[in-house]
């Protein structure tokens, strides 16, 4: 079903738990995996840095919170297969696994866009599968949007998105950040730099 040579990179954004001593016990095990230890930039930092260290023509992107199972790769692979440029995994039980408040803000940061500029989107900080050239980009974000803006270019730069509904989890452990104060204020203000410098669709 896989037809790649896979490798692996995992960024430990500054984790103060057993995640380094477990990452160096997987190397042991998983010759292609390479590990990036780095102290915590937050989530543009972490996902930027993966994609820097990434090599080859496809990135497969997922969370290690333990909410994303791996069987979501082979429901990302059948669109990437039949023609598609990004295959972005829909999150279909937010009702169950997010407050009120986060169900908000996601539906927020899904529709305004779409909007403003015209390009569709769902699930930007989620699982996604994708040609080399999406993940290349110069974005001007330093927020969470960024994946946002990732999604706006791709489809403004005429590639075919796909959107496919997979599993998602409860968190078992940790605290959910992505939804933070800081988090929402810096990607409002990402959102209105991008709608300044690409312009209403």
């Amino acid at each position: 079903l896989f037809p790649y040579t896979t490798l692996f990179r995992s960024v430990d954004d500054g984790s103060k738990d057993r995640t380094p001593e477990i990452l160096r016990s997987l190397q042991l095990r998983v010759p292609r995996l390479r590990v990036v230890r780095q102290e915590n930039r937050g989530i543009f930092g972490a996902f930027t840095r993966a994609y820097q260290e990434a090599r080859g023509s496809h990135i497969f992107v997922t969370g290690s919170d333990g909410q994303w199972p791996s069987g979501n790769l082979e429901v990302l692979l059948r669109p990437l297969l039949a023609g598609a440029d990004l295959v972005i995994g829909v999150r279909t039980n937010r009702r169950e696994v997010y407050t009120p408040a986060r169900r908000v803000i996601s539906a927020f940061f899904n529709r305004l866009p779409q909007i403003l500029f015209g390009a569709r989107l769902q699930d930007a900080g989620g699982t996604k599968l994708g040609v080399r050239e999406v993940f290349d980009y110069d974005l001007i974000s330093r927020s969470p949007f960024f994946e946002a803006e990732r999604m706006i270019l791709a489809q403004r730069n005429g590639l075919r998105l796909e959107f496919v509904p997979i599993q998602f989890l409860p968190r078992s452990g940790g605290k959910a950040m992505g939804a933070s104060a800081k988090n929402v204020r810096t990607s409002v203000i990402d959102l209105f730099r991008c709608l300044w410098k690409y312009g209403f669709r």
